[in-house]
């Protein structure tokens, strides 16, 4: 019969395993090289997550959720409410776009590239992920079709950056947008 695992040191293990993702900007490792990074052995690794697959399992839920954490601030706040809709749009941005955001955003182009590639549990965890970020939008906006809408123009604002390193033009894309919100 094995031991119970310890629910803090499990905490703590994923909470080293994510910052070495986001330092990497990729979870496709092996449990040793996970390990290895982070200081410990593939044997701790499965002994708290059973396997590599839960353990990414895990990472990706934490993962999106730091991400919302991130970006939470911005929920209290309504476009509708606001003097110019664009400024809690435009400080979203360039938090998304900050140094210390790239490799969390850099992990979910990777869940994005295995949902394209047929990764079924990857495109349900996603749908659900979309969904959470769609109501946070909502949250922001009212309404349904400005929170899908933005989430769109967000999702392509952020692959455009990611690969071509130019903020400038989800800027841009942004403040248009806003423009037809008026």
């Amino acid at each position: 019969m094995s031991r119970p695992t310890e629910p803090q040191k499990k905490e703590e293990l994923l909470e080293q395993c994510l910052a070495a993702a986001i330092e990497v900007g990729a979870l496709d490792s092996s449990i040793n090289a996970i390990a290895k990074r982070i200081g410990t052995s593939g044997r701790m690794l499965v002994y708290h997550f059973g396997s590599k697959q839960e353990l990414e399992r895990q990472l990706i839920g934490l993962l999106e959720t730091r991400l919302r954490e991130r970006l939470w601030s911005f929920q209290g706040v309504s476009i509708e409410e606001a003097d110019c809709p664009e400024e809690p749009l435009l400080e979203m941005w360039s938090h998304l776009t900050s140094p210390e955001m790239r490799g969390l955003l850099k992990l979910t182009m990777e869940l994005n590239q295995r949902a394209i590639q047929g990764d079924s549990e990857t495109q349900g965890f996603l749908e659900q992920e979309s969904q959470k970020w769609i109501d946070s939008l909502f949250n922001l906006t009212n309404n349904k079709t400005t929170a899908l809408t933005l989430f769109h123009v967000f999702q392509g604002a952020i692959l455009d950056f990611l690969t071509t390193g130019n903020a400038q033009r989800g800027q841009q894309t942004i403040k248009a947008f806003t423009k037809t919100l008026r």
